[in-house]
């Protein structure tokens, strides 16, 4: 029995899968913030035959490591070490837009190069080259969102001036709101549109050049076969998709574009996809 997990910020959602029949025998959600990780997977041993754990988590991760979690309380960093000795079961952990990478490449049939980027309250990235994931010397390669960009008044969460994720991502988009005490209508990107002012005005304008900014360095670096859009930002608007399409060629070499296709993902519960691709 395999047990596969995607923790995030609000919710553990969670599969029980008979592996030798390839069926899903337990589905179930609950709430992270009332729900501790290590003793759900506990209980969960306790009453079913568990032999591999795979899990899709919101932070950042290497080699069975939590290293930081800011949304989640971490009441065991080194969680591999923790059940492989206390109940002899495997755990693979991967961050979970890595473990969303792995399903999208399996769900495009892509055989070359793609990336993931996830446009939602942060700007990140996950690269996936022939199958396996490019992970970087500690595991956290792909981090698009600190791409040196236009000096923000109002610094990245990680502290620099400079990172494209202080311009255009949603918790930016929130930030800069506030900042300039704009009345916030049903989403950012809406109050800044109807807002009708020069400051609201620079801001969706260093959103949207950001956005492009950030794509495109990423076609130059890497010339992937594909990228994938995802994140609430793009879902919620969509006109970011045609509107990255048109203008990519701003600020990427031509040549590498002519055969990059830049996809909307289509996987509602991708992480939790990929977690059963860990092992």
């Amino acid at each position: 029995m395999l047990l596969a997990m995607d923790v995030g910020g609000t919710n553990i959602r969670y599969h029980l899968v008979d592996t030798i029949h390839n069926k899903t025998i337990l589905s179930e959600t609950k709430n992270t913030s009332t729900t501790p990780l290590i003793p759900l997977i506990e209980e969960l041993i306790s009453q079913y035959s568990i032999k591999k754990i795979a899990i899709a988590y919101a932070g950042q991760v290497n080699s069975g490591t939590i290293l930081s979690s800011p949304n989640i309380q971490v009441d065991e960093p080194n969680i591999a070490d923790y059940f492989a000795k206390n109940f002899n079961i495997p755990l693979a952990i991967e961050n979970d837009l890595k473990s969303a990478a792995l399903a999208e490449y399996e769900y495009w049939g892509c055989s070359g190069t793609m990336v993931v980027a996830s446009i939602g309250t942060g700007f990140g990235a996950a690269i996936v080259e022939d199958g396996k994931l490019l992970r970087g010397s500690h595991n956290l390669a792909g981090e698009i969102g600190h791409i040196p960009f236009r000096y923000s008044e109002i610094p990245c969460g990680c502290g620099n001036h400079y990172c494209i994720e202080a311009s255009a991502s949603g918790k930016a988009l929130e930030r800069w709101i506030e900042y300039y005490s704009l009345p916030t209508s049903n989403s950012p990107l809406t109050t800044l549109k109807e807002a009708n002012n020069p400051q609201a005005d620079t801001i969706l304008q260093n959103f949207h050049d950001g956005l492009i900014y950030a794509i495109a360095t990423t076609i130059s670096l890497l010339n992937p076969d594909i990228i994938v859009l995802g994140g609430g930002v793009i879902h919620k608007n969509r006109y970011l998709l045609e509107m990255i399409e048109s203008q990519i060629d701003r600020y990427a070499l031509p040549a590498s574009t002519k055969e990059t296709k830049i996809l909307l993902s289509e996987l509602k519960d991708a992480p939790l996809r990929g977690s059963l691709l860990l092992h």
